[in-house]
Formats: structure tokens, sequence, C-alpha cells
């Protein structure tokens, strides 16, 4: 997606036109440059140069990590039953039956938080200490924090972030923007990206520039400050929505070693160790774990933590449904699928969002002259460009109740953040705006509570009808309605596009 890698597809125009007259032209939006990671970098600790607040937190910094459960577990926001099964290791029919009373009124999304159920630990998870390293409030950019000023905290800091300029493109970006546009993009808390940084770049703390802006990854072509920040992010993202929708049970360190996780631990915790097991191992990986780690530089710089806090300001409610949407596609024409489920923002999970192109005669990145509807009516949260996000709750903050974000679209007019819109009101026209991308294309993609909600999961993404549903990798699969199925093409073929009807 936007700011970030591609997919790009190679395809034959002549021999596309040679089965049909009208060519689909897309190449898939990605969202972040290729992943890799070797290399160890060594782990810097909790910066030694710290303000005088930070410095008497960082002397009582011995942040509360809860003891395992061992009589049954507690409902987290936003589990599923499907979710549950993968991480206690259990059929769903089992887990069904463990939760009992809770699906007495049928079938539920998501599962009401707090609610203590029997689900016993697989064997060899008994004494698993929970890692517990970060509340999932804290770790999404959502209702928690949205108010939290970047500029203003950034600005009462000594360190080198607070006047550094990166002049590495056509124009220079400050190190609050980049800090800021990746915790929007990605929807990873600030606090969270501000604390990476600290640990490794002193950037809140020292006022010099250091040598290398390396936060984990040592790729030739991540040297700037922002490559390596959305890198970051991207890990985190992964770790998080790994554990939540349960395809990440353990993992491997720097060095090969499998790190189980105990069931109960939460999300934000396993996203934090996960982006640590990048590059970290051995000892390193457990001081960066421990309540010394992370924890106590997050402590340092921003306080304590509380961990009633996802059962305070629970993010993702009990059955959680989507609002009604359109499809948000000019009808009569025979547009493509041509992006089955993939991220919101980045490479890998969650599968977030699909891409779709228009009809064309010709390749390219110029706009389309097809419209682009808002599926919903809200108000504009975010414009950028390329990209436009409507808040369907309408209190103009892209981090509460349910968002679309539509991207790649050169806009229809320039929309104010707050100016609301209503459902059918043209947004923009498909273009290659908002990133690198061969090819024009929207990209759609939602959000709930600053959380991106999975295409093909308990709160299935719905269209006018259309739901798409995961292939066997990422940017495959389907689209039904009814009993029209198409198949995701970034060529467009004949098998992904849609019925001139729609």
């Amino acid at each position: 997606m936007a700011t970030s890698r591609n997919h790009v597809k190679n395809f034959s125009l002549s021999s596309l036109k040679a089965i049909y007259l009208v060519l689909i032209l897309l190449v898939v939006v990605g969202c972040n440059i290729p992943l890799s990671t070797k290399e160890k970098t060594p782990f810097a600790g909790i910066s030694p140069i710290l303000t005088a607040t930070a410095a008497a937190r960082a002397l009582n910094a011995t942040p509360v990590i809860p003891t395992p459960e061992t009589k049954g577990y507690v409902i987290q926001s936003g589990d599923t039953l499907s979710a549950l099964a993968k991480r206690f290791g259990k059929t769903d029919d089992e887990i069904a039956a463990a939760l009992g009373p809770v699906l007495k009124e049928g079938q539920l999304s998501t599962l009401p938080p707090g609610v203590r159920v029997d689900i016993p630990l697989p064997e060899g998870y008994e004494n698993r200490a929970l890692l517990h390293i970060l509340p999932n409030n804290y770790f999404v950019y959502g209702p928690t924090q949205s108010d939290f000023d970047i500029d203003e905290y950034v600005s009462k800091s000594n360190g080198w972030l607070n006047n550094y300029v990166d002049h590495s493109g056509a124009v220079g970006v400050t190190g609050t923007q980049i800090v800021k546009g990746t915790a929007e993009n990605y929807s990873v808390s600030p606090r969270v990206l501000l604390t990476v940084m600290e640990i490794h770049l002193h950037a809140l703390s020292d006022p010099s520039v250091p040598p290398s802006f390396s936060l984990g990854n040592t790729e030739t072509h991540r040297k700037t400050l922002g490559k390596q920040l959305s890198w970051v992010a991207n890990s985190l993202n992964n770790g998080y929505y790994g554990w939540r929708d349960g395809s990440l049970v353990n993992f491997e360190d720097d060095n090969g070693n499998v790190i189980l996780i105990n069931p109960g631990d939460n999300a934000g915790s396993i996203a934090i160790a996960a982006y640590f097991s990048q590059y970290l191992s051995g000892e390193e990986f457990l001081k960066a774990v421990s309540p010394q780690g992370f924890a106590a530089t997050y402590y340092s710089l921003f306080g304590p933590i509380d961990w009633e806090s996802d059962v305070k300001d629970v993010m993702i409610p009990a059955n959680l449904q989507q609002p009604p949407l359109d499809f948000p596609l000019q009808s009569g024409l025979k547009w493509a699928f041509t992006g089955g489920p993939h991220s919101g923002w980045g490479i890998g999970i969650p599968y977030a969002a699909i891409d779709f192109a228009p009809p064309a005669s010709t390749a390219g990145c110029d706009s389309s002259p097809y419209k682009v509807f808002s599926a919903s009516d809200g108000v504009i949260s975010r414009s950028d460009a390329g990209s436009i996000t409507v808040d369907l709750n309408g209190d103009g903050k892209s981090s509460t109740g349910w968002t679309i974000n539509y991207v790649h679209l050169a806009p229809a007019k320039n929309f104010s953040v707050g100016e609301s819109v209503h459902k059918g009101d043209t947004l923009g026209y498909p273009s290659c705006l908002g990133g690198e991308s061969s090819g024009r294309n929207v990209h759609i993609a939602r959000r709930y509570n600053g959380e991106w909600i999975p295409v093909d999961g308990a709160v299935p993404m719905d269209l006018g009808g259309w739901r798409a549903f995961n292939g066997e990798k990422e940017y495959k699969g389907t689209l039904t309605k009814g009993a029209v199925t198409l198949k995701s093409s970034s060529a467009g073929e004949w098998f992904s596009q849609l019925p001139t009807s729609e």
C-alpha cells in the first residue's frame, strides 16, 4: 500500500488483448518493501541518557507482571472461537463446549471479554509465564491513544528527533512527521514507536543524531529512519494480528530457538516479543521482553502501565458487526477483483484489504475516469495524497469506531478533515497515488477502534452483498455474491471481472 512495497505481477498486453476487448489493468498494490532480517544488531537496552523525569521513573520502573491463570481462561477483547481453538490446540467444537453459556444466544462473531471459561492449557504450557509486556490498548492506535500529541511530546524532549529532518526525498520530512505517518498508516500507537526509537537510537534523550537508524533491520535499502520505522511497525502488526487470529502460537528467535507462547497472553505483548525475536536471541531477547526491557523504557517515558486498561476500555465488543456498506464502484463497468485479502497496510497479516481495478484500454498510472464512491455516510478523518479515510461514527477520528480506508485515489476534490460525506458521494478515481503501484486501482480496508478487521474473519467484509474469502496466500482469494464467484487476478483476467450490473 502507500509509502511502501508493491507486489508487481508481469503480464503480456498483447496476450490479454487477444482474450478480451476491454483490458483491465491493475498491479496488485502491496504495502511495504520486502521484509527480511538477519545480521544481528546488538540490543542497546534502556537509554542511559534520560530527562530528569524519565530518570526518576526509570529508578522505580518495576512493571507489574500478572501471574498466569491456573484455573481457566479469561476471555480477552477481540477473542474469537476459532482463534482460541488454534491457540489452545483444540477443535472448534471443544472450544464451543468449553464456552458453554457464553454461546447460549448462538454463534458470536467476537466473544464477550472478561468472562472466565474452563479451557485447560495445552500440555507443557502449565508453568510457562505470561510475557505481558504491554496491554492491547497501549499497542493499537485506538481510542486510548488518539489524544496523544506527538509534536508536543517530542518538542519537550532533549533528543535529536526534536530537530531532525530527513532530506533523502524530494521534500524534507521532519522526525515527528515520520513517526506520526507511520503510526497512522499501520495503526500502531506512536508511544510504542517512540519507545523502540528510544531503546535503540536514544531519539528522545540524546541530542546527537546516531550514525545509523537501525531498529533491527540491516537491509541496505532500509537506511533511512522512515524505512526502518515502517519495518518495525509491519513486524509488530504481524505479531499482533497473528496472535489475534491464532496463526501465531510460537515463533523463533534470531538463532532459531523456538519460543512457546502461553495461550493466556495478550496480542500487544506478543507483538513486542515477536518484533524483538526478528533480530535478537538468548540473553538479549530475554532482556528485551523482561520487565527491565521494553516495559521499563515505556514506563520511563510515559509513566505506569495500567494492566486493567483492556478491561476498562474494551476495544472490540462482544459480537461485533459491520454496519451496512454499499458496493463503492461505479456500476455498468467491468471492474476486476485484482487483489484478494491482503494486508491493510504493509505486508503479511492482517488480511484486512481487497483491491479492484477499473477497465482500461491502455496501461498506466494516470487516473481513471471511473468513480469510487463512499460506501457509507461519515466524515473525512484523514486525507493524504491518494488516501482517504471515512469515519463512520462522525467524531472525525480514524482511531475510534468503524473507519473505511480508500487508497490509490485521485481525489474528486480537496477533502478537509471533518467534512461530511454521504453514501454514494464520489471520493475519487483509481490511480497509482498513495504509494508505489504500476497500475491504477483502489484498495479498500476496514478498522474498528484502530484495529484492522480481517476481510475473511469473524466480522466479514460485506460490500453491497459481495464477500471476499482468503486464498492460498496473500492477494489470492475469491469474491462471492449469491451464485456468482470471482477469482482474484492481478492482470484483471475474465474470471475476475464483476458483472456490469454492479
